[in-house]
């Protein structure tokens, strides 16, 4: 068998799993949608999970009346990188609320809290952190097996504000604050029921802020497509988002009114994870936000406007020939896909390196020892085999 034979057969084997993931919801108001997923789920006890920041907004409170009395209690104690003290209130509140249902508003780390308490609640235990750091990851997981009792799990339903696209995933990234890591707890049940998509709920965030999680969204297409294992399905869904993304995150940055170009943005975030169905694995830019947002604290966004585009020329010597086809799949000529992503989040506005996103380059050693860790580095398309190597792609990010 030659080359091509071998390269074509092993891109015919693949398998694309749907998640409980039933409807995305766009097109009407936020209350609107949620009280309709409500009634036709028959719940009655709902807790809403949100952030400290948005206890005392009108968002928050326009949605506890809309849900009247199905609205049990509001968890307003999500904070970044879902750290596993957090989680576990949460779910100790719903245990004695006995909620029957969640609902998530806010960006990515209020609903990998929530599915995270969802996870915990399953487990029937809502004391131990070690429940979720001792959880399978995403890629020990089939996020289309349905062997599992319905009944032990509640639903969640996401109302994302940010462009993470935690809301289409079967796992969640928790942190450990004391060990400044990172561990993803991943289920099939994990996924949410119902996303409900409303760009007027995205003017709430800073306008860095929701840029910096399209970049997310832009690192979630890139990484699929430039991997040395791919999917059609992921292909197809991935550029398509990338050239979406492209257009409409400026679109924003010039216009932060524009609702339809926020909702554009909202789209092309959803379809900027799909590849992760098809089983198509993101690599070293990934994990190694993984690890720089739990050791420093950073926005997952930032990580990824830092990580891509050294991540990209790292990578270079061995996926020259997907860059070259990222390229072409958005009407430009290359091989070298990093200077458009890095053009593209200056002209955003964003940092570009990891020095300017509060990263002393004292701790770039350790963020790559532990980054040795992180599932990802096992997908990256040129091996990372050592925390030199790791050290390397931090080096030039920084």
């Amino acid at each position: 068998m030659n080359t091509t034979q071998s390269a074509m057969s092993a891109s015919a084997c693949g398998m694309y799993r749907n998640t409980v993931l039933e409807r995305v919801v766009h097109g009407q108001p936020f209350e609107q949608a949620a009280v309709t997923d409500v009634i036709a789920r028959g719940v009655k006890r709902v807790l809403v999970i949100a952030s400290p920041r948005a206890s005392d907004t009108a968002t928050l409170a326009s949605l506890e009346s809309a849900l009247g009395g199905h609205h049990a209690a509001s968890f307003c104690g999500a904070l970044p990188h879902a750290p596993t003290q957090c989680v576990m209130e949460g779910a100790a509140l719903a245990r004695r609320l006995r909620a029957d249902h969640l609902i998530a508003i806010g960006g990515g780390s209020v609903i990998d809290t929530a599915k995270a308490v969802a996870y915990a609640l399953s487990a029937g235990d809502t004391n131990h952190s070690s429940v979720l750091l001792d959880a399978p990851d995403a890629g020990s997981v089939d996020p289309g097996s349905r062997q599992w009792n319905a009944s032990e799990w509640l639903g969640v339903t996401a109302i994302p504000q940010t462009l993470s696209a935690a809301e289409y995933t079967w796992f969640a990234g928790v942190s450990d604050p004391e060990r400044k890591i990172k561990k993803i707890v991943a289920h099939p049940a994990m996924a949410p029921r119902t996303v409900i998509l409303d760009p007027r709920l995205t003017l709430e965030f800073a306008l860095p802020t929701f840029l910096a999680s399209g970049i997310k969204a832009v690192d979630h297409a890139v990484e699929r497509l430039t991997a040395l294992h791919s999917h059609p399905i992921s292909d197809a869904l991935s550029i398509h988002a990338l050239g979406m993304l492209l257009a409409s995150l400026p679109a924003v940055h010039s216009a932060p009114g524009d609702l339809e170009a926020r909702l554009q943005c909202q789209l092309a975030s959803w379809l900027s994870i799909a590849g992760g169905s098809a089983g198509v694995r993101t690599g070293a830019s990934h994990a190694l936000g993984h690890v720089l947002g739990a050791h420093a604290g950073v926005d997952h966004g930032l990580t990824s406007c830092a990580l891509l585009p050294s991540v990209l020329r790292w990578n270079l010597t061995h996926n020259r020939a997907q860059q070259a086809r990222v390229l072409s799949g958005l009407g430009q000529g290359g091989d070298v896909l990093a200077p458009l992503i890095s053009q593209c989040i200056a002209r955003l506005g964003l940092p570009t390196r990891l020095r300017d996103i509060g990263v002393p380059s004292s701790d770039l050693a350790e963020v790559a020892e532990k980054s040795l860790h992180d599932p990802g580095m096992r997908h990256n398309p040129r091996p990372v085999r050592s925390a030199a190597d790791a050290l390397e792609i931090l080096e030039m990010a920084w």
